[in-house]
């Protein structure tokens, strides 16, 4: 599948349309469809400090993920009149839009680090260095059917679809990656209020599919300058080097290739009363390439959706944020972050993302009765969109989610000193949004009432 163009001019005509469109209770799944998922995760750390001051950790990890599912997916523009013209997706006997899918994931991650001071030229400097392994294993089993995509009557008037008769299982995807790194990093202090920072990332990146062997290696540098300006301020400005593997794979299972490129910020950061109050304030540019953008198609034998490769990729913009004790009982973060984004032709890059977003967050201990805290956030976005081919291919349709803001509050007890009992109330006014902006519909949640508790031994 061709990725849908992301230039707001076309050679066809244009239609906006504003989503969501159907209530949130609209549910298209057939009785029979299910999708299933449980995880398992193990993991362990010792820390061992020394009395020179430095420090050895480890830490180690071993998760399995099962999935088992049963999908239909519709596709397809129905005319409002009669609601003709939706049935299965066209695309399931190679992209597995609906099939009968089961999988399971194993991942072992180890890592091994030691943090200590140095003294050189007669100053103290800090010194980290460590190794880190990890390793994936996914494999997938599948079945498509031969049902064809018939139409399924009359969408205003959508019902329950029969299961169709799935075809015999069969393996998929089977996928190993690995990934070795050691990575060193040191603080200098080159004067008593000027800090330079140096590290070098080793890494050594292995994937192995049914339809690729990937192997890369590289040398990731990173350099940064800190000027405490007095006990209140210090600037600082750093780079990076980018070197990131991708989970994401293309519309024939294939994974991405890793994303690379260049990563520059500079800043100001302010610490008041002993870090009661800290706050920041930064200006960044990050230029990539290959990074995955969604193809709006899916995986083979999978329910992931398919993306392929942008180059030339330039996002750039400014973020801040201030928290800290207002007062002994009340803490307080704002923050806010503003950034523009293109690839390589100079059109909008991931335009179902917000270019702005605000949050602020609050807690608040009655003074009254110590053991009780209440507070609640609010997070604000501007609106989100996306160019979608329309009916044929002839037409391009603009689809759009309004700026919106969700209310969170939340209250914790104090049982006792182990014990807290927390209530959390989520999307406090119900705010109707839409989270997948573009082919789908996807609603985020209604409000939420959610009770937890936690006990600390």
């Amino acid at each position: 599948m061709n990725p849908p163009s992301r230039s707001l001019t076309t050679p066809y005509s244009t239609t906006t349309i504003r989503v969501p469109i159907y209530p949130r209770s609209t549910n298209l799944t057939p009785d029979w469809a299910y999708n299933n998922s449980d995880s398992k995760k193990v993991f362990a750390s010792l820390k061992q400090t020394f009395n020179n001051g430095w420090e050895l950790n480890l830490s180690g990890s071993h998760t399995e993920a099962t999935m088992d599912s049963k999908l239909l997916y519709i596709d397809g523009y129905f005319a409002k009149s009669t609601g003709i013209g939706i049935g299965p997706y066209e695309g399931y006997d190679l992209l597995g839009g609906t099939g009968y899918n089961t999988a399971k994931r194993k991942e072992d991650t180890a890592d091994a680090y030691v943090t200590g001071p140095y003294e050189l030229f007669g100053r103290q400097h800090e010194l980290m260095a460590g190794v880190t392994y990890i390793r994936q294993h996914d494999r997938y089993v599948s079945a498509s059917t031969s049902f064809t995509s018939a139409d399924v009557g009359d969408f205003n008037d959508w019902g329950n679809y029969p299961e169709p008769d799935w075809d015999d299982q069969a393996l998929s995807q089977d996928n190993v990656i690995r990934q070795k790194s050691a990575y060193l990093a040191t603080r200098i202090s080159l004067a008593d209020p000027l800090h330079l920072i140096l590290g070098a990332r080793y890494t050594q990146y292995n994937a192995n599919t049914l339809t690729q062997n990937m192997e890369k290696n590289n040398i990731t540098p990173y350099a940064g300058l800190v000027y405490d300006i007095n006990d209140t301020y210090s600037a600082y400005a750093s780079y990076t080097s980018i070197f990131k593997p991708q989970t994401y794979r293309n519309a024939q299972g294939a994974y991405l290739s890793l994303v690379t490129g260049k990563s520059y910020e500079t800043g100001i950061k302010g610490d008041w009363m002993n870090s009661r109050i800290t706050a920041s304030l930064a200006v960044f540019r990050i230029e990539q390439d290959h990074l995955g953008a969604t193809d709006y198609a899916l995986v083979p034998g999978s329910t992931d959706y398919a993306y392929y490769e942008q180059n030339g990729t330039v996002s750039k913009g400014v973020e801040f944020e201030i928290n800290g004790a207002v007062t002994d009982n009340l803490q307080m973060t704002l923050g806010a972050t503003r950034y523009v984004a293109k690839d390589g032709e100079d059109a909008a890059l991931n335009p179902t993302q917000p270019r702005t977003s605000l949050k602020l967050f609050t807690s608040y201990r009655l003074p009254m009765l110590q053991d009780l805290t209440v507070g609640g956030g609010v997070n604000w976005q501007t609106h989100t969109w996306d160019n979608v081919a329309g009916p044929g291919g002839t037409s391009t349709l603009y689809a759009e989610q309004g700026s919106y803001a969700l209310v969170d509050l939340f209250g914790r007890y104090q049982v006792t000193k182990q014990l807290s009992v927390q209530a959390n109330l989520n999307n406090l006014f119900d705010k109707t949004y839409n989270i997948d902006v573009g082919r789908n519909t996807v609603y985020g949640e209604p409000r939420k009432v959610s009770i937890s508790a936690n006990y600390r031994f």
